[in-house]
């Protein structure tokens, strides 16, 4: 399984001025561990596409793979900003657009099942996948929701970015590992036992496994310390 490292996780450090998005993208490539990263769209200081192409140049040089951008927003965003998010992860390279679902006070099922058509469309109109992620209180609480939004979309351009620990507690994630495309896991979680879930409920999953963070209190050091620790060392 392979490591990448969420911006979101630095929400802090970039607020504060701690790091600038190109200093972020060059401490997760010096991690031996680190394989890949996912880029929150509110992290890109400018979206032209100079400045995108840069991003994309330097995770070449650095040898560090573009895997997501995350935009949580993204299913009950304009039409407009849906391209936006879209248009950004083709141009720095990311396969995948990460996104939860919305709460379940945001909208209604029929509105975020139109929502979820327009956003299909715009994916497969520029060949990006949309990992849904779950979240409790949203309308991907489980993998019974997962699944049903997904039979709702009735396309390949949305699979799943599952967050083990945050599904309920009567969900698996085996009900979800074949069409999962990337994990997600929060730092504050305890580890071992995800990784251990992971094992046990999806064995077969080579992917990566997101790193990230509700607190976005993370450092930069901390890059180092957490994909060098014994219980991701092992995998």
């Amino acid at each position: 399984m392979k490591i990448a490292w969420a911006s979101s996780a630095f929400e802090a450090a970039f607020a504060r001025g701690d790091c600038t998005q190109l200093e972020w993208l060059d401490a997760c490539a010096r991690s031996a561990l680190c394989d890949g990263v996912a880029f929150d769209r509110a992290h890109f200081p400018r979206t032209d596409a100079d400045y995108l192409a840069q991003i994309r140049k330097a995770t070449v040089d650095l040898c560090v793979t573009p895997l997501a951008t995350l935009d949580d927003g993204f299913f009950l965003a304009p039409r407009s900003e849906k391209e936006e998010s879209l248009r950004i992860a083709l141009a720095v390279g990311a396969p995948l657009l990460v996104a939860r679902a919305p709460g379940l006070g945001a909208c209604s099922y029929p509105e975020l099942a139109a929502a979820l058509g327009e956003a299909t469309r715009l994916a497969k109109a520029i060949n990006i996948t949309i990992a849904l992620r779950n979240a409790p209180d949203t309308h991907a609480g489980s993998d019974a929701d997962c699944k049903r939004l997904a039979k709702e979309a009735d396309s390949a351009w949305l699979r799943f970015a599952p967050e083990p620990l945050r599904l309920d507690a009567g969900s698996a994630l085996a009900a979800l590992a074949g069409k999962s495309v990337a994990l997600v896991h929060d730092i504050a979680e305890n580890a071992e036992k995800a990784l251990a879930l992971i094992e046990r409920e999806a064995p077969g999953y080579h992917g990566y496994l997101i790193l990230d963070a509700r607190s976005g209190a993370c450092s930069l050091g901390e890059i180092d310390s957490m994909t060098a620790s014994s219980v991701f060392r092992a995998r």
